[in-house]
């Protein structure tokens, strides 16, 4: 074995289970437990995603110096009972009105468990001796369940097995993903929970780290969660669809309800988040002083909520610390409209947000501390995950898989037949080499469109995504030409779709399928052709067509699945669906007849 490189391997037991390796400090690996059991959100352990990064290190023939999770103290009761992946929105509206003592509520999760035995948990763990008095603070026997399990799948190849703070790992992944050009930047970590707190703020001065305070109080990604829930759709998981309705609010209408319902539960305090007038039942307050207003008006005034608040955070961190540079994390940082906001803010000068900055990409923030003493590199790009086929493709293969439906193949096809196809209002599935890791698809599992041609998305929303009539696309528009497109004079970053960004209205209706169409904003790639070559040449052999540089690009897989990962999951996705074309590895054109 190798013993000359540095070798780390993250690993997140929680919402959002996840595993990856980083060698000489360059993250080479990273996979979501979900891609492989098809539970959309998963939390447990993530067996198969810590699988497959061993493999790939015995495969490179190297030791791993050190593995860590990264959360000190998870309770046990939460992974045997896990109701983030088994409750739908009535379990969940019971469960808070019905049972109001931390004993009933236990009891009712226990008791909806034993009703319903065929909930498989998948938590891979063995948990028939564990006692009740052991499921919520006996953190030291659930870590050596965990630090067991890896043992065992190990294969002698770890060195060391160590446990990090929550929030640290999410404070080191905004820290040391991007690619941070300031020699001073304050570091905000945002999000419902991790190791009993859920604010952070570190300054990072020089490639250095240091935490200046934290805060348990900062429940902005809780008052979302309930919010979310309350327009009854399912907490921990349509959080964005709140976000996508928003804008439909009238500003004179949600600013009401935001000044009545909201405006006085959280304050600023020396830089943290934290309680002001915060009810004691917080559900049950939220649910009846939202009573009386519309849908659209709770979703604009929760949504104004969270960024007046995390705009008054920014503004006196900026005051105390002297500092215009900003990287967030967490969950509350896949606000992108929060983050629109955050980085229109006069004294923001640059505002970073890495992908995927809920607990998924943890894994990658313990990787970036167990390397602090070495020399870090920054995330080039997040296509860390499975091959579509481990082997080529060939037509034959394709025709075998496909032997149920009528369809026609063909080999060799160049992007400028893609770009061709696009511009007469074709929608395309384009699958290819390594999956993008995290919530956004970047060009290697997507579904293009033309952004221009209307009727186009209620095409896309009636015969394959299935979603909710108000939620808008994304667009995918290259470097060279965004600033004709969209207003962005800080130069901020936008890779990963993780900031929107308001519209050039003279040009708004050439993009005008990838955007929100009531507030005219966008949630961009704003594509170098480093990133993605491919994914650039057919952008581009469609701009030479169309003089428009972008396309609509929305993520493919059905509506409540996961991204499609392998070759089966990419098939399964095209059959049962109304999609037309699916275009593989750049090579194979695949089209129902």
């Amino acid at each position: 074995m190798n013993n000359k490189k540095k070798v780390f391997l993250g690993i997140n037991v929680s919402h959002g289970a996840s595993a990856a390796l980083m060698i000489n400090g360059e993250i080479v690996r990273a996979f979501q437990e979900e891609r492989f059991n098809k539970i959309k959100n998963y939390g447990g352990y993530p067996k198969i995603s810590i699988d497959k990064c061993i493999n790939f290190a015995i495969d490179k023939n190297l030791l791993i110096d050190e593995a860590a999770f990264t959360t000190v103290n998870n309770n046990i009761f939460n992974f045997k009972y896990p109701i983030d992946n088994c409750f739908n929105v009535n379990d969940w509206l019971q469960y808070y009105f019905n049972y109001y003592s931390k004993e009933a509520r236990i009891k009712k999760i226990i008791d909806f468990f034993k009703s319903n035995k065929n909930k498989n948990t998948l938590n891979n763990f063995n948990f028939s001796n564990i006692k009740d008095k052991d499921y919520f603070n006996n953190y030291k026997l659930f870590r050596k369940y965990q630090e067991d399990n890896l043992k065992s799948q190990s294969k002698g190849i770890i060195k060391k097995i160590s446990f990090l703070n929550h929030h640290m790992c999410h404070a080191y992944y905004a820290a040391f993903s991007p690619k941070i050009s300031e020699e001073k930047c304050a570091i905000v970590t945002l999000d419902s929970e991790g190791d009993g707190i859920n604010q952070t703020l570190w300054i990072l001065k020089n490639q250095k780290l240091k935490k200046i305070n934290q805060s348990a109080e900062c429940e902005l990604a809780r008052i979302y969660r309930f919010i979310t829930l309350i327009l009854k759709m399912r907490p921990n998981e349509h959080e964005y669809k709140v976000m996508g309705l928003a804008p439909y609010a009238k500003d004179e209408y949600s600013k009401k309800v935001y000044e009545k319902v909201f405006k006085n539960i959280l304050t600023i305090r020396n830089c943290k988040v934290v309680h002001k007038k915060r009810p004691k039942n917080l559900f049950s307050y939220l649910y009846n002083s939202t009573l009386n207003y519309r849908f659209d008006n709770i979703a604009g005034a929760v949504q104004n909520f969270v960024e007046e608040t995390s705009a008054k955070l920014l503004k006196q961190i900026h005051q105390k610390y002297k500092v215009n540079s900003f990287s967030i994390s967490g969950g509350v940082s896949m606000n992108i409209k929060m983050n629109r906001n955050l980085s229109n803010l006069k004294f923001v000068k640059k505002l970073y947000v890495s992908p995927t900055g809920t607990d998924d990409s943890l894994c990658i923030g313990a990787c970036y501390y167990l390397n602090k003493n070495f020399q870090q590199k920054f995330l080039k790009n997040i296509y860390l995950g499975q091959k579509i086929y481990e082997k080529n493709i060939s037509k034959n293969y394709i025709k075998k898989k496909l032997k149920n439906i009528n369809v026609n193949i063909k080999e060799n096809v160049n992007h400028k037949h893609i770009a061709k196809l696009l511009k007469k209002g074709e929608i395309i599935a384009v699958a290819r080499g390594k999956e993008e890791f995290g919530a956004r698809a970047l060009g290697n599992r997507s579904i293009l469109a033309n952004p221009k041609i209307s009727g186009v998305i209620q095409k896309i929303n009636e015969q394959i995504k299935n979603r909710d009539f108000w939620m808008p696309f994304a667009l995918t528009i290259l470097e060279k030409y965004h600033k004709k497109y969209l207003y962005n004079k800080k130069n901020i970053s936008s890779d990963f779709m993780t900031v929107g960004f308001d519209t050039v209205p003279k040009y708004y209706n050439d993009i005008k399928n990838g955007t929100h169409p009531y507030d005219k904003t966008v949630r961009p790639q704003i594509l170098k052709k480093s990133m993605n070559i491919e994914y650039f040449s057919i952008i581009n052999n469609f701009y030479k067509l169309t003089k428009i540089p972008a396309l609509l690009n929305t993520s493919l897989n059905l509506h409540g699945n996961p991204i499609a990962s392998k070759l089966d999951d990419i098939i399964a996705t095209f059959k049962n669906s109304d999609l037309k074309f699916l275009y593989i590895e750049d090579n194979y054109l695949i089209e129902k007849k």
